[in-house]
């Protein structure tokens, strides 16, 4: 390759970073910028065809439905139950399990954030874990990085598992098929089969790094923001922290085994949250006293603004909720899916009801829409239960819908354009320069510069796209294919390697700008940005450099 045509392949990636990270634009400016250079660099340096470059636009406008019905069904939900007050019921909920800041961290941000993660994707566990900590008494500052830091383990089972099932699926589909065509055979020639095996990797990694991100968690607590800065204090409540961290990551590897990568987080917190909060209201395995001793106390008027926020939309009646009815929504989402995916002629039935447009603009390219089977449609199903079951009002059903696609709009642009870049970067083998792929070119060249240290590699490339592009969605979606082709190359299993990027992405949601900025924003530390990100850069790093010394162990190499 020329230098020009490296330049043009690694121009989803250089212009992500110019635009989204260097020029901060929104990612609602940063990805139509990205998706237009793309194309521009695929046709004119690439030699793309011109109706393969626009048919992939179509082709990734049509695929990204998928995902924005699971992120708008699941915003809607979490709106719907906040202005219903179940929110506030839950959250009132973790207040009286303990006075200890160290279970507090683990119960909301790690279980219960993994809940969130696995329901709604997306930064979202951060954004709404924070502020609970916040208003239990923990600093800004301190919410925001232990919030971040916990959104990480779960993130591969995120929104349904859609960074496995939608983002590495696209990511490896190109003109002729997908470039997994002979694994994916190997297991049963459906790819949800192999995204469940893919994710076995994942979570059979995350049985070690995983298991012990709420120890981490509570020794970040105290040694970074605890007034002794004494990171013995946090490794004091081991046992409740390790019991804790497989609490979570057993039942989630048990549930991908049995039912696949949709669920792991879901029911694996649910799980989770059934076996350790009687644990921490009995205080056994804790010591026996509680630790809230922090160097710097949250400001009031910080206080004060997110409990106002967070407590003033219960619009729909004045009579308490209780603990079951505030979690049912979300139990009988959990059900839904399961009967869904595991009951065969309910699965046939809803598999009927698809969209697709095969041979897009007369090319090879198809695609197709699952309308009654993507979990979107049980999400909105679930949110008019819940409009029912709470009695709302139709002044907070209004506002409901109305923060939701106002919450909508920035997504629906970013993921509109990312999507079809991906499409672009993906689909460039069919070109006039006798090219192949994009990241087929790049394969071969990291293959030759970077093979025998890969598997350290590997995970460091998914951490920079989801930092880059603020999503392990994206970030599977950008270099899935880079990653099984470079380990096609240099003799390692691209499952393992798939995998390691999977664990990268996750490690990257700790420190992507899009979550960090929603962290600090909802904790009042809107420009401590860089604070943040220092403090949780190092975590994620050795996240995937951990992740990769197992799996180098693991691949034999």
């Amino acid at each position: 390759m020329s230098f020009l045509q490296i330049l043009a392949s690694l121009t989803p990636v250089i212009s992500v970073l110019i635009f989204l990270v260097l020029m901060r634009l929104s990612a609602a400016k940063a990805m139509p910028l990205s998706m237009l250079m793309t194309g521009l660099s695929a046709y004119f340096i690439w030699e793309m065809d011109a109706l393969m470059l626009s048919a992939s636009v179509v082709e990734g406008l049509l695929a990204a439905l998928t995902p924005l019905s699971i992120i708008f069904g699941a915003v809607l939900l979490l709106n719907t139950l906040k202005h219903a007050g179940a929110m506030d019921t839950i959250r009132s909920g973790f207040t009286q399990i303990s006075s200890d800041a160290r279970v507090q961290v683990i119960i909301i941000c790690w279980l219960f954030g993994s809940f969130i993660e696995g329901s709604a994707g997306f930064g979202t566990p951060a954004a709404i874990g924070a502020p609970l900590l916040l208003l239990l008494g923990v600093p800004p500052i301190a919410a925001a990085v232990v919030a971040l830091i916990a959104d990480s383990t779960s993130v591969s089972f995120g929104a349904i598992g859609l960074p496995i099932l939608f983002g590495m699926e696209q990511g490896l589909m190109g003109v002729d098929g997908s470039m997994a065509a002979e694994q994916i055979s190997l297991h049963g020639g459906n790819f949800a089969n192999y995204a469940q095996y893919i994710a076995m990797h994942i979570i059979s990694i995350d049985l070690l790094t995983g298991s012990l991100m709420p120890l981490l968690l509570s020794c970040l607590l105290t040694g970074f923001f605890g007034r002794n800065h004494s990171f013995k204090e946090g490794l004091s409540i081991w046992k409740f922290a390790l019991f804790s961290g497989f609490a979570f990551t057993v039942p989630a590897w048990s549930i991908n085994y049995l039912a696949g990568p949709e669920f792991p987080s879901v029911i694996g917190a649910l799980m989770g949250m059934a076996l350790v909060i009687p644990v921490a209201k009995k205080g056994w395995l804790l010591p026996k006293t509680p630790w809230h001793d922090f160097a710097v106390n949250p400001e009031q008027t910080e206080l004060n603004l997110i409990s106002a926020s967070s407590t003033s939309q219960s619009l729909s009646n004045t009579k308490p909720i209780s603990q079951l009815a505030a979690w049912s929504p979300y139990l009988v989402m959990a059900l839904l899916l399961v009967l869904s995916r595991t009951l065969m002629p309910l699965k046939a039935w809803l598999s009927s009801f698809t969209l697709s447009w095969q041979g897009i603009l007369g090319t090879e390219l198809s695609t197709s829409f699952a309308t009654l089977y993507a979990p979107g449609a049980f999400f909105v199903l679930v949110c008019l239960m819940s409009v029912w079951l709470f009695s709302m009002k139709a002044k907070a059903i209004n506002m409901a819908i109305t923060d939701s696609l106002r919450a909508m709009l920035p997504t629906l642009i970013a993921l509109g354009a990312s999507v079809p870049m991906v499409k672009i970067f993906l689909n460039s083998g069919a070109n006039h320069a006798n090219l192949q792929s994009m990241p087929i070119a790049l394969a071969d060249l990291l293959a030759q510069t970077m093979g025998g240290v890969w598997a350290w590699f590997s995970p460091i490339v998914g951490i920079f796209g989801a930092f880059l592009s603020g999503s392990a969605t994206f970030s599977n979606m950008m270099f899935a294919s880079l990653q099984y082709s470079v380990a096609e190359r240099i003799g390692m299993s691209p499952t393992l390697a798939l995998a390691l990027q999977g664990i990268g992405s996750n490690a990257g949601n700790m420190m992507c700008v899009m979550n960090v900025v929603a962290a600090a924003t909802v904790v009042g530390m809107a420009e401590k940005e860089a604070d943040i990100i220092r403090k949780t850069m190092p975590v994620a790093l050795a996240y995937a450099l951990i992740a990769g010394t197992v799996a180098a162990i693991w691949g034999g190499y």
